[in-house]
């Protein structure tokens, strides 16, 4: 489990959000008219990003605290920021969440942190080729509670070859085709949401190193995701 100060930083432990509540709601077709989302570019665990899911009410979209922890759970009880792809339809700490509450998190990139030999850990941005083109996190929530707020995890899974070389793991981030199974709540068995869903062209995907300054979660401006090298 991530911790504020850590020095490890685990997969997709930081990513950016800056696009608008807008373009979600025109790629989603999602009725909203509330007030615009803070750009962030920096955003850590244990913070409030939006997250979208479907419930009897229709599409949702919320901020959602960054670290998932199911019901039934004591509030000692860990607070994971990632579940694996492997296990998440298995794991009973996962698999309800998985069958029953799944949900996408908007993101522009993420960031991921490569050892290097004289260098320690160097981050890197990964985006959309297509300069920053909204993507969407596979995710499991637990929703709002009378006393619980909604949380969340994004789901990993085993890194592409174009940027495996960078962290041997990354986000699934989902084609845009599979955004309404991934959400159908009628889907609910294994074998049938993965029947349904499938994961965009990690041949999109860029990545550069960027500054250190990622590292201290006090810094989130555009200057984040700049190129370093």
């Amino acid at each position: 489990m991530w911790r504020a100060g850590a020095k490890e930083f685990p997969v997709c432990g930081r990513y950016a959000f800056y696009d608008s509540r807008r373009r979600i709601a025109e790629l989603l077709h999602l009725d909203s008219d509330e007030p615009e989302f803070t750009p962030h570019y920096n955003i850590t665990p244990g913070t409030h990003p939006p997250v979208v899911w479907q419930d009897d009410d229709g599409l949702q979209l919320r901020q959602c605290l960054w670290g998932f922890r199911p019901p039934w759970a004591g509030d000692d009880a860990p607070r994971p920021i990632n579940a694996r792809a492997e296990k998440v339809a298995t794991s009973p700490f996962f698999r309800h969440a998985f069958a029953r509450h799944r949900c996408l998190v908007p993101a522009n990139g993420w960031f991921e942190w490569q050892t290097r030999e004289g260098k320690g850990k160097v981050p890197h941005y990964i985006t959309h080729a297509e300069n920053g083109e909204l993507l969407m996190f596979a995710g499991i929530y637990d929703p709002q509670r009378e006393d619980k707020e909604a949380n969340f995890a994004i789901i990993t899974q085993p890194a592409a070859t174009p940027i495996a070389h960078i962290h041997p793991r990354m986000p699934l981030v989902l084609d845009p085709g599979s955004y309404g199974a991934w959400l159908d709540p009628s889907l609910t068995e294994r074998d049938a949401i993965k029947a349904a869903v499938r994961s965009r062209n990690a041949g999109e995907l860029l990545h550069w190193a960027v500054s250190t300054r990622v590292n201290k979660p006090d810094n989130d401006d555009a200057g984040i995701i700049s190129n370093e090298e």
